[in-house]
């Protein structure tokens, strides 16, 4: 799973690293944030549906479907997806099919759950440093009594690689740059990209026990 992750670039350097337009952005600056949590405001970037050019747009981590009712919780748990079966899914299908985005990230978090509370977190990262992306799907749903829209995004999941199953059971999935093209392209087609739900190299990625965990929690992943 995905709840917690870390961008160190601000609107620029994402705008920069992965090729896209940046937009009306004056009133979020989207600077860098060491822990983002779901129901918050955050950079996604989709093709624009007029230009066809990657633009970066802010989004509310957690999916609101567009039939959901006004009045009623957002639904709580819609920050991640799991990818298995999504192009059938009710709640995913049509996201799946025409609303991919990248989901720019320097690292995440998971926490090894070797106790009932107190477990040892560790930040996972590229071995290179470089910022990279999630597959995410984005969902726009327009409140029918205030007239305003509002986009929001999810994360997919895969089964882990051989270093994140040594610290939880799923992964988040990570896009290589060479398939962003293909990830968010809204053409339909007769080959959707589901070949690209898949774990990342484990050899690309590294876990870092983080600072606030204290050195007596500490457990190797491999341990267990």
């Amino acid at each position: 799973m995905c709840g917690r992750y870390k961008r160190r670039s601000d609107k620029q350097k994402i705008a920069e690293v992965f090729h896209a337009a940046v937009g009306d952005l004056s009133d979020l600056n989207f600077a860098p944030d060491d822990d983002i949590r779901p129901t918050t405001t955050q950079p996604i970037i989709r093709l624009n549906r007029d230009s066809g050019d990657r633009e970066l747009v802010p989004a509310r981590w957690g999916f609101v479907p567009s039939w959901h009712k006004p009045g009623e919780k957002f639904p709580p748990t819609t920050f991640n997806a799991r990818s298995e079966g999504i192009e059938k899914a009710g709640m995913w299908r049509n996201a799946f099919a025409r609303h991919r985005c990248l989901v720019p990230a320097d690292s995440f978090y998971e926490w090894h759950k070797i106790r009932a509370k107190n477990n040892p977190k560790y930040e996972i990262a590229m071995t290179n440093g470089e910022p990279f992306a999630f597959a995410g799907l984005w969902g726009a749903w327009k409140n029918p009594e205030t007239g305003q829209w509002l986009q929001s995004y999810t994360i997919l999941t895969t089964d882990p690689n051989e270093l994140m199953e040594r610290i939880h059971t799923r992964m988040p999935v990570i896009l290589h740059a060479n398939n962003y093209d293909r990830w968010l392209s809204r053409e339909a087609t007769d080959q959707p990209p589901i070949d690209l739900l898949r774990p990342f190299e484990a050899d690309a990625m590294v876990a870092q026990l983080t600072r606030n965990t204290p050195e007596e929690m500490f457990v190797e992943p491999n341990s267990r």
